[in-house]
């Protein structure tokens, strides 16, 4: 079974495999996502802080990437 196909995925809203920026965002989300339901001694770790907070940085500066170009395109 395709990781995009499976019905976790699908509850959570994704309808289609997302392609380039969209999939690593969704990939940081999903790593974000999945801290909630990690034992606190791996999160608590320094690797483990490094994942979380890299994740959410990558996932912010994608968006701000996105809505950038999209405001862009917007106004030409």
């Amino acid at each position: 079974m395709n990781f995009w196909e499976s019905p976790i995925i699908k509850s959570l809203g994704w309808k289609e495999e997302p392609k380039g920026v969209a999939k690593v965002m969704s990939v940081c989300m999903l790593i974000v996502i999945a801290t909630i339901f990690i034992p606190s001694s791996i999160s608590s770790t320094k690797i483990g802080k490094i994942i979380i907070f890299s994740s959410i940085f990558l996932f912010l500066v994608l968006l701000i990437y996105v809505l950038l170009k999209r405001f862009l395109s917007k106004t030409k």
